[in-house]
């Protein structure tokens, strides 16, 4: 016990390690695959269907609900390179322009970083540094409030993609888009 009131600095990070170890643990104990209520628009008609959350698959155009944020991919454009960007051999950029709503009361935060881009090996990337006119940046949308911009992911020429959104690192819950192929 005299050890950890000499070290008091490192008695409290191992406190703190061992609080998201249970915090960790306690979220992740259910067992199975949890259904989650997926909505989904399409053509003016929204469609709500309860299904494991893996397989929810919405494309380019469809409005999708995850927690108090709704979240639509508007366009998606392939280039081998624009202005000074330029992608690594073998691979393009696969520009991906969304849309985030906030419908809760709360003000919810965004940024790049909720998102990543899966190619058809299921490599999972972060956004490249890229130059474009509408980036997506970061910020809160108050409630009501909504944002639009783009971002760029290098991925393999005329490969199948996926756009992964999560909002938060707490939660497992996603939105995952197919982005198609060229």
């Amino acid at each position: 016990m005299d050890w950890f009131k000499k070290h008091k600095i490192i008695s409290g990070i191992l406190i703190f390690f061992l609080v998201i170890i249970i915090v960790g643990a306690v979220g992740s104990s259910s067992t199975g695959t949890p259904n989650t209520n997926v909505e989904t628009e399409s053509a003016g008609q929204t469609t709500v269907t309860n299904q494991p959350k893996e397989d929810a698959t919405p494309r380019v155009g469809d409005v999708t609900k995850l927690g108090d944020r709704e979240f639509i991919v508007n366009s998606v454009r392939r280039s081998g390179a624009f202005d000074y960007n330029t992608p690594k051999a073998g691979k393009e950029f696969v520009i991906v322009n969304v849309t985030i709503r906030n419908l809760g009361k709360n003000e919810v935060s965004y940024n790049p970083f909720d998102f990543k881009v899966q190619d058809a090996n299921g490599a999972q990337e972060n956004s490249s540094f890229a130059s474009l006119d509408d980036s997506l940046n970061s910020g809160t949308l108050a409630s009501g409030g909504k944002v639009t911009g783009s971002m760029a992911f290098e991925v393999p020429v005329g490969d199948q993609a996926k756009l992964i959104f999560q909002p938060t690192f707490w939660n497992s819950q996603r939105v995952v888009v197919d982005l198609g192929s060229e």
